[in-house]
């Protein structure tokens, strides 16, 4: 391979900041992330350690990795289960957000919601705490799939939600759906999409479901109560998913996103977009350009850690000019509109593009990716695949 010698950009971005709220009512058969059953002492308990990480993080290491003068542009609440928190608890963490970094005169502030958590009082008062961005996660909208999933919502609930959201004053909705979940059809899907597309959300993401180690779902299908997931299927699905979202009037934009009248993800374009963004609360990451981290998944642990003014970090480690020229194409990728190589070789001051036909080259003949120009794209089957083409970076 060429000589390969990338220096660490310049990030005069602004900043995103992500809060994770690690309590649901049950755990859902599919999922992986940190969570922790539902409590109100617990909740009201985690809101006061986030608060402190917060001062903890700008008046410690945080103040090193980052500069005085950094903007930040969006705050995300996930979970977990957001909506389960008091809606002043929600403004108390925003307030602690303002106190100590710059934010903008108009954040986006996205709060995930799942369906039948929040009654229309309280998303209203949610919406005057300064969300303005709700993720509601449907899921599907066939009581049977959702049964399967381990969701609590039915159908009804998750469309009484998404109206009570767009009551409150809500302009910005998306609707989370998951494709691919053992015993569904393209049928049951299509039903699903037309159903939520009638609710005229901005914004979609729709994930084409993996199975994770670890969770209930995986345990079901080893042990014969749940088919296994067909691969065919999934790529079935996919396709009805692109032509679907098109004819609906949506930009794919991201693998498993899909915008109106270019209402994007903001904060998530961070990700895709090479850009900082910092992590508080129970297992969340961040990455400030020089450092990438994990907090601890432990609530315990975290709270102990907080309790004795240490940051409750996992891990944390140090990034090189390669790993984030690496995480840049990875994430750069996921863009349906693909990757400027000449901007990212400017950026890194590589050429980008023998770098990639180094290491990549021999997958263009099996169509997984497009290189016109300087723009280099996945094909939808390279979406599909994207795995095979990632690794190659990782």
């Amino acid at each position: 391979m060429k000589s390969f010698d990338p220096i660490f950009p310049p990030d005069h971005g602004p900043l995103g900041i992500y809060i994770h709220v690690p309590f649901c009512i049950s755990r859902c058969n599919y999922c992986a992330f940190v969570t922790n059953l539902y409590r109100p002492d617990l909740a009201e308990r985690y809101v006061d350690s986030v608060r402190k990480e917060i001062r903890l993080w700008v008046n410690g290491p945080g103040s090193v990795f980052i500069s005085d003068d950094a903007e930040v542009d969006t705050i995300y609440f996930g979970g977990g289960t957001p909506s389960l928190l008091a809606p002043p608890r929600i403004a108390e963490l925003i307030e602690a957000v303002r106190s100590s970094f710059r934010v903008i005169e108009a954040p986006e502030i996205t709060m995930e919601i799942n369906p039948a958590t929040a009654d229309r009082s309280a998303i209203c008062e949610f919406r005057q705490t300064g969300v303005n961005r709700a993720s509601l996660g449907v899921q599907s909208l066939q009581d049977a799939e959702l049964a399967a999933m381990g969701r609590l919502h039915k159908a009804n609930q998750a469309i009484t939600t998404y109206q009570d959201i767009r009551h409150a004053g809500f302009e910005n909705i998306s609707v989370d759906l998951i494709a691919g979940f053992s015993g569904q059809s393209r049928k049951s899907l299509r039903d699903s999409l037309e159903k939520t597309a009638e609710l005229q959300p901005e914004h979609l993401s729709i994930y084409l479901l993996e199975l994770k180690s670890g969770t209930k779902l995986v345990s079901m299908i080893r042990d014969g109560q749940m088919p296994p997931l067909d691969d065919d299927l999934s790529a079935d699905l996919y396709e009805d998913i692109c032509l679907f979202t098109e004819k609906a009037g949506y930009q794919h934009y991201e693998i498993s996103n899909f915008a109106r009248n270019g209402r994007f993800a903001l904060h998530n374009l961070k990700y895709w977009q090479d850009q900082l963004y910092i992590g508080f609360g129970l297992g969340a990451h961040g990455m400030t350009g020089r450092g990438r981290y994990a907090n601890l998944e432990n609530l315990e642990d975290y709270e102990q850690a907080i309790e004795e003014d240490r940051l409750p970090l996992l891990s944390l480690t140090e990034m090189t000019p390669i790993t984030r020229f690496k995480d840049a194409l990875i994430m750069g990728l996921r863009l349906v509109k693909g990757i400027d190589l000449d901007l990212l070789g400017k950026r890194y001051q590589v050429d980008a593009r023998a770098f990639v036909m180094e290491t990549i080259g021999d997958l263009q003949p099996a169509g997984l990716f497009v290189l016109a120009g300087d723009t280099l794209v996945l094909s939808r089957r390279g979406r599909l695949l994207s795995n095979v083409v990632f690794s190659r970076w990782v």
